[in-house]
């Protein structure tokens, strides 16, 4: 018995160890043979990352200092730049191992980095970069040390929790999710509480403070605008008004996050978390916090299903825990397993041909990312045909996919105001200067050219650019030569 139990530990390890190195590997060669572009998002975390800061208009600044580290390294193309995205999430996949093999050992171990690595929502994450890669890292790497922290009360283990939850806020405010069952199990957990109450939570707290205080100093100079922007995305203005469809939509995002087999069973484990041995309630409480919270404010108002992300950097566990309580339990979460790994594997390889997706009606969920090469190469001869000195766009997304594929390199690149209120980070950094002449106004938007009139001393309409992007959806782009830009100015009408 005694030489039983390592045998198996190693059994385990391994397999933990060779999933999530294929899946990583994987995943960098998709990334290199992908044939889509930028998004208008992963455009803008690019061009934050040329110019670091501690903040930003819509986030806080970690993503722009991970990309800004691997394009340093592996410069600017498509993958590189997203590339910090798969090896972050295989991160998580070590420290949700690690986890979870402290809990419970290593077979447990396998179970939760494969229900985290696996699970749609990371899949597709892999695939491009944003701020839930960076904030699912410092999730998993808080709890890890939370946990670490129970079982030794060791100095490390308490200055790295306070590091994941200062560089958690750092990458997105979401990590505060995370805190509400931190500071209830320090007031009711016993084992938390010996550990956190006293100098090592205050040495904890003392560090991620200092690691976000940057951010709040930007903020304060800056009027708070990314404090400002994550309670604008609320959108709580209108009332309030119920969504029960809002909630319902949320509701059903959440089986394509985590997985179509793999979130009925969650729900299963959260009610049954007393059976699973060693279970903090805390735990259950960090993933229903963010569900429920986010559902309300479906419910309200409005709620992208990514928004309840920081639940499934601890969701593999609480899986993993209620799968070792019962041989029906351990069945249907493989089987769940197994549903996210065929997602996991042939989603990115259908998207590697395009004709193959459009031959599926798939085009629509890739239409952003095609044609901004030939978008921005337009673009460049009608600027230089126009004489235009300077390019300005009315759509943010627009602007930042302008900017990647080089449309400075023809003209000076500016972003035009909708009202005097800034509304993101190119309205603040990069705004259309007041008096500028010899314009070429594109226009995302059809219905803009009464705005665009009053804005201007003199407004002539020169055309429209249409890229085709597959599926019959071209994207369409108006023209204008514009002079004596008058300023942004208040509207009445929208």
């Amino acid at each position: 018995m005694s030489s039983a139990r390592p045998n198996r530990d190693a059994f385990w390890t391994r397999r933990t160890v060779m999933l999530i190195a294929l899946l990583l590997v994987f995943r960098v060669v998709m990334l290199l043979v992908n044939p889509t572009g930028l998004h208008g998002d992963e455009a803008q975390y690019w061009a934050w990352s040329r110019e670091p800061a501690f903040g930003y208009y819509s986030k806080p600044p970690g993503i722009a200092w991970v990309i800004a580290a691997t394009t340093a390294v592996f410069g600017h193309d498509e993958w590189a730049v997203r590339l910090a995205s798969p090896l972050l999430h295989t991160g998580s996949a070590v420290f949700t191992a690690l986890t979870a093999r402290r809990l419970w050992g290593a077979k447990a171990g396998w179970l939760a980095a494969a229900s985290y690595a696996l699970m749609p929502g990371v899949s597709l994450s892999a695939s491009l970069i944003s701020t839930d890669a960076l904030l699912l890292f410092f999730v998993t790497l808080a709890v890890f040390a939370w946990v670490s922290l129970r079982e030794s009360g060791h100095w490390t283990d308490a200055l790295l929790l306070g590091v994941a939850v200062g560089c958690g806020m750092m990458s997105k405010y979401a990590m505060m999710f995370v805190l509400p069952a931190l500071v209830g199990a320090v007031l009711l957990e016993p084992r938390t509480r010996a550990a956190l109450l006293g100098w090592k939570g205050l040495a904890s707290a003392c560090v991620a403070g200092l690691i976000l205080l940057p951010n709040l100093i930007w903020n304060a100079r800056n009027s708070f605008a990314t404090v400002k922007h994550t309670g604008d995305n609320a959108n709580m203005s209108g009332g309030l008004g119920l969504n029960p469809g809002e909630v319902l939509e949320f509701i059903g995002g959440q089986f394509g996050v985590f997985g179509p087999l793999a979130f009925p069973l969650l729900i299963v484990a959260l009610w049954h978390w007393r059976r699973s041995r060693g279970l903090p309630l805390w735990f259950v409480v960090a993933v229903l916090s963010p569900l429920l919270v986010i559902s309300l404010q479906a419910l309200l108002s409005r709620a992208n299903a990514n928004w309840a992300a920081a639940a499934y950097g601890i969701a593999p566990l609480l899986l993993a825990g209620w799968a070792i309580t019962s041989r029906r339990a351990m069945l249907w979460t493989l089987a769940a397993i197994g549903i996210n790994a065929i997602f996991a594997i042939a989603g990115p390889l259908v998207m590697m041909s395009p004709a193959q997706m459009d031959r599926m009606g798939l085009a629509g969920t890739v239409e952003r990312l095609r044609g901004w090469p030939e978008t921005a190469a337009r673009l460049r001869t009608a600027a230089i045909d126009a004489g235009a000195e300077t390019i300005a766009v009315d759509n943010r997304l627009l602007f930042y996919d302008l900017l990647y594929y080089g449309m400075e390199d023809t003209a000076d690149l500016r972003m035009w105001r909708f009202e005097p209120e800034l509304n993101n980070h190119a309205e603040l950094t990069r705004p259309l200067e007041i008096g500028a002449d010899r314009v070429l106004l594109v226009s995302y938007y059809s219905d803009y050219a009464p705005y665009f009139a009053a804005d201007f001393e003199s407004l002539t309409r020169i055309g429209e650019v249409e890229i085709p992007l597959g599926g019959g959806d071209p994207r369409k782009l108006t023209l204008y030569r514009a002079d004596g830009y008058l300023g942004p100015r208040e509207r009445t009408d929208r």
